[in-house]
């Protein structure tokens, strides 16, 4: 007979469950190359997390494995058959605005506060919960269940592809790091690094000469800050710096120290999915910089850059598109950095899952070579694309909307994220997010609501049910 799955029951759980995932979230799980090592690719925070998570799926009764540190599995249930859970232990880097330390977690009027409680610590523990609940629950599964946990996920998903040399691919399964219903689509994305020599020096009569601009910590992240350091013997800029802001969406700051100036650009951090959510503090710099007499080379570089470059939709250069599954085209620089006469910029663009990569590429390379940039692509992640009427789409579906009231017309969605559904030959994104939860991932207090964890920890438990019964 199958159980019955409830809110009362699952909320049981919740002591456990906050207890462990506070403790997770402790755990600075950042890529550090200064900490990298022999089973610890990713650096010491992340080790510990990925240590920290497979020791409790052991201590709970299942079968762990930690393939050399770069991903870990926890496993439940018997059979040929495979089902996949895949989410992730790394973090972004906090960055600033918070009110609190981020990696000291603290609940506040039902909410839990800390850098990894949306994306994707807390979604993890909630499918962990799952699970336990099922187990704890007696259910014989005619399949196996197996709870991936990568750590690369937010930088170059070499955790996967290390895993997957190595062990088992699950016939289908889905990845607790977007929203419900049903992600059923998710764009192409690409990283792309481009470089150009420049002259930043400048001749003695005009005096101005940018010493070195930089700005933005992740592609997958609007830049909230950008600094420059500049040399220019003339007391009219900070007037010039004060007025440019009065006009942009920008804050900022300068300081004059007794051989150059420094300013601070501040803006808005976004996930890259939707540049438009937040305020690229590197690109207005870059705007800025236009407005005082720097050397003209590097001028005519950064207004390419701010005109041609930077319009989130690529409208400027020429890849402008959009389909009815997915959406348009997104662009965000992530990175930039301007030193030693050279320009290093670091973008991510999501494209559309009907539309053609390597011609949109073509159109792009065929701009930045024109303007002297070369192009180096980093990582490229096809588009996936399930059918919405996909049994195992419609399966998620139908316990998504029974456990969520007045969704009954609702339909699975695309969006511009990645996640580790990609990662599988037939995997799609469910959850944690729902239609009113508020999207903090990549932001200065990132949190979660408890009550939405629980509820999807319900609905996992649910749909892993029926997957592993049927």
């Amino acid at each position: 007979m199958k159980p019955e799955f409830t809110l009362q029951a699952i909320n049981e759980y919740q002591p456990f469950l906050l207890d462990h995932l506070k403790s997770l979230l402790t755990i600075p799980s950042m890529y550090d190359e200064s900490t990298t090592g022999k089973n610890k690719p990713f650096g010491q925070g992340i080790h510990e997390a990925l240590e920290f998570m497979l020791a409790l799926g052991e201590s709970e009764g299942f079968n762990i494995k930690n393939v050399d540190g770069y991903a870990g599995h926890i496993e439940w249930g018997q059979g040929t058959d495979l089902i996949g859970v895949l989410g992730h232990l790394d973090v972004v880097p906090p960055g600033e605005g918070w009110s609190g330390d981020p990696f000291r977690p603290i609940i506040s009027d039902g909410k839990l506060f800390a850098r990894g409680a949306q994306d994707d610590k807390g979604p993890v523990m909630a499918a962990f919960i799952a699970l336990k609940w099922l187990k704890d629950l007696g259910v014989q599964p005619n399949k196996r269940v197996r709870f991936i946990v990568g750590t690369d996920e937010e930088r170059q998903w070499k955790c996967m592809k290390h895993y997957f040399e190595q062990e088992e691919m699950p016939s289908l399964g889905f990845s607790p790091d977007a929203k419900f219903p049903v992600i059923h689509a998710e764009k192409g994305l690409v990283d792309v690094e481009l470089t150009k020599s420049t002259t930043m020096k400048q001749p003695e009569e005009v005096k101005a000469s940018v010493l070195s601009l930089r700005g933005g910590e992740r592609l997958n992240m609007v830049p909230e800050k950008a600094t420059v350091t500049l040399s220019w013997n003339s007391a009219a800029l900070p007037e010039l710096f004060e007025s440019f802001l009065k006009e942009d969406a920008c804050e900022g700051e300068i300081i004059q120290q007794p051989s150059h100036w420094e300013i601070t650009m501040k803006g808005k951090s976004a996930h890259a999915m939707e540049p438009n959510n937040g305020v690229n503090a590197f690109v207005s710099m870059v705007r800025f910089l236009q407005t005082i007499p720097i050397a003209e080379e590097l001028k005519q570089d950064l207004k390419w850059i701010s005109e041609t470059l930077a319009p989130t939709r690529g409208e400027r250069i020429g890849i402008a598109c959009q389909d009815d599954v997915s959406g348009p085209l997104t662009v965000n620089i992530g990175q930039g950095s301007i030193e030693n006469d050279k320009i290093t910029l670091g973008l991510n663009m999501r494209y559309p899952v009907t539309e053609d990569f390597d011609k949109l590429f073509a159109i792009f390379k065929e701009e930045a070579n024109s303007q002297g940039f070369e192009e180096t692509i980093i990582e490229h992640l096809e588009s996936i694309f399930l059918e919405k009427d996909h049994p195992f789409v419609q399966q998620l579906l139908n316990v998504y909307k029974k456990h969520t009231p007045n969704q009954e017309n609702v339909a699975p969605i695309a969006i511009g994220g990645a996640t580790y559904a990609r990662a599988l030959e037939q995997g799609v994104a469910y959850g944690a997010l729902f239609d009113d939860s508020p999207d903090t991932a990549h932001n200065a207090d990132e949190h979660v609501r408890i009550d939405d964890l629980m509820k999807a920890a319900l609905i996992y438990a649910e749909a892993l049910y029926d997957l592993v019964t049927d």
